[in-house]
């Protein structure tokens, strides 16, 4: 089955000029968002870069260890670098604008970059999470506040649609996973003066805005030109899911892997449709709606405070050191002995469906040890209910 690389390898010398700018090419940029540019591609009113030299220069600093320079979970390989900087198609793409912040004190983790295109268009592509577990925390303050990364992509966004109303250009933006959420939350706020400019916004499974804190969703202000596309089995890019109609597409993994942007299928004409949602992902996402929905904005920021001030015992800054040693594992646990038991495994269960995209040997160890600190959870309770029998 092939996916966005062998969209690049086999289409990539159709530039789009000859066939106009489509879904998966979105996917393209809003992947290559994932990729650290510093001091390959410059900062606000610095120079721009060819795609495919930053591309090229993004290896050669690489080394051999791509890793090193892919801030995701995702499966982003050399294969994805070297075929989207080899393509016709997007390879001749200036990227400018490069900013990459991350602040743990204030929790803010953001990163945008912009790409101009041929024919007076632009993209402007917002990183999804990161592995660090400040950015995980602002995802999840999603539910009950305005994050300083919105801000962030208001502002970035704003300042790309007044440029590109003076130079008379269109401006596509989107995003995978959180960078969905920012570039809808970033078109909804965008001054009505500079609205116009947007041509599409896209939202790669990325998940809603919760009503009681975003009034108006991205599809509310800008209805069609609104594009929400998410995997057959998708929890991510259904929660706070507005009305707004999504393309439903196959992907090549199972379960909560089909977040990966990389397992997202393609055909000839762009992505293969999925014939509906995967029904156990409905139950699990119902499921989780119905807990968020029982708790207010306040509830949600204490339990969200818990949760990640429990993963962080021992020093913890990614996931990968989450669980990497027995010693931190039980740190967790025993960081998280006075959360209540339900609330303790829904959370957990969020987590694990959350990164379920992870690479393999990140994958396993979080969802080992999440699953450990269950069945602890598991045994105390059954415990307690016995002694009290």
């Amino acid at each position: 089955m092939a996916d966005v690389r062998d969209y690049l390898e086999l289409r990539g010398d159709i530039t789009l000029g000859e066939r106009p700018f489509n879904d998966v090419d979105n996917l393209a940029l809003a992947t290559l968002a994932y990729l650290d540019f510093s001091g390959i591609v410059g900062g606000p009113g610095e120079p721009g870069v060819r795609l495919t030299d930053a591309c090229g220069e993004l290896l050669a600093r690489a080394g051999g260890d791509l890793a090193s320079r892919v801030r995701s979970l995702a499966t982003v390989d050399e294969r994805f670098v070297v075929a989207i900087g080899g393509s016709a198609r997007l390879g001749d793409a200036v990227l400018r604008d490069y900013v990459d912040e991350r602040d743990d004190e204030r929790v803010m983790q953001f990163s945008a970059v912009t790409a101009e295109l041929g024919g007076g268009e632009t993209y402007v592509a917002f990183r999804g999470t990161d592995t660090t577990l400040v950015g995980w925390r602002e995802d999840f303050a999603l539910s009950f506040s305005v994050t300083r990364a919105q801000r962030a992509a208001a502002g970035y966004l704003a300042r790309e649609l007044a440029r590109a109303a003076a130079e008379g250009r269109r401006v596509r933006v989107g995003g995978h996973s959180k960078g969905g959420n920012l570039a809808a939350f970033a078109a909804a706020s965008c001054p009505v003066s500079l609205s116009g400019a947007v041509e599409r916004v896209y939202s790669n499974d990325g998940p809603g805005m919760d009503r009681s804190v975003m009034p108006l969703s991205c599809h509310d202000v800008m209805g069609e030109r609104y594009s929400r596309i998410i995997p057959a089995y998708s929890v991510v890019g259904r929660l706070f899911s507005d009305d707004a109609p999504a393309v439903i597409v196959r992907s090549s993994a199972e379960r909560s892997l089909q977040h990966d942007p990389l397992t997202w299928q393609v055909g000839p004409a762009g992505f293969l449709e999925a014939d509906g949602p995967d029904p156990e992902c409905l139950a699990v996402q119902r499921s989780f709606s119905a807990w968020l929905g029982r708790l207010g904005p306040d509830d949600r920021r204490q339990l969200t405070t818990e949760l990640f001030d429990a993963l962080e015992a021992g020093g913890a800054v990614t996931f990968e050191d989450v669980f990497s040693s027995a010693s931190a594992a039980r740190d967790v646990m025993a960081a998280l002995g006075g959360v209540d038991p339900r609330t303790r495994e829904m959370m957990l269960g969020l987590v694990r469906e959350l990164v379920g995209a992870g690479a393999a040997a990140t994958r396993d160890a979080v969802v080992r040890g999440v699953s450990e600190v269950a069945a602890d959870v598991a045994r105390r309770v059954a415990g307690r209910a016995a002694g009290e029998a």
